[in-house]
């Protein structure tokens, strides 16, 4: 388990980690950085799928396998996703606080993005997270009869790897994080899962695209 965790999520925590502990804005999402990412976790993803193959793990151990079905579904949890995260922006403005007073900032993107690499990203991201951060480790705490933790861990290392977003970011992780844990964990079917991230991956993307 820490060898997947580690290597599927280790730099992303400690990149997050390390500018809690930074003074100035967050960093902001580039084309080269999204290139870098697309390189970082193609590699990444085939070496842990090769590691997790030879211990036993398969698409059926973690319910991925793509449906129409699935697919409506997913797009359901993406809208059940905004429609969380709208109640608790309006719950936070009520209380008078601003995003630059959470830590956020108005725009996580630097300049304009081209869409081959949006839509590559919006695809590959989804997979690679879902599939280490609510599929192994749902799994892996289901088998052991600890789905409970399972769910809650999922929930942890996803908020953990992505503070480095800030108040605002946290705001909508959270909800994002809950939803898809709880639903993974009740139906153990993951394709919705990914299609709800490349939703929001997409629909947060796209409008920078040139």
């Amino acid at each position: 388990m820490a060898i997947v965790l580690v290597g599927a999520f280790g730099i992303f925590v400690l990149s997050a980690v390390s500018s809690l502990f930074e003074p100035g804005p967050a960093p902001s999402i580039s084309e080269p950085l999204l290139e870098s990412l697309l390189l970082y976790e193609s590699v990444v993803l085939a070496v842990l799928c090769a590691f997790l193959y030879l211990r036993d793990w398969n698409a059926q151990r973690i319910g991925l396998k793509p449906a129409a079905l699935d697919t409506l579904i997913g797009i359901a949890l993406a809208a059940a996703t905004y429609a969380a995260y709208l109640a608790i922006w309006l719950l936070v403005s009520a209380a008078g606080l601003q995003p630059t007073t959470l830590g956020g900032t108005q725009s996580q993107v630097a300049g304009s993005l081209a869409l081959p690499a949006v839509i590559a990203f919006g695809l590959l991201n989804p997979l690679f997270e879902e599939l280490f951060v609510c599929g192994y480790v749902i799994t892996l705490a289901r088998e052991k009869g600890r789905l409970s933790l399972g769910v809650n861990a999922s929930i942890a290392i996803r908020l953990i790897y992505h503070l480095n977003q800030g108040g605002m970011g946290v705001i909508g992780i959270i909800p994002f994080g809950l939803i898809c844990a709880v639903w993974y964990a009740r139906t153990a079917r993951l394709w919705p899962v990914i299609v709800a991230h490349a939703m929001i991956d997409l629909t947060g993307l796209l409008e920078f695209v040139h």
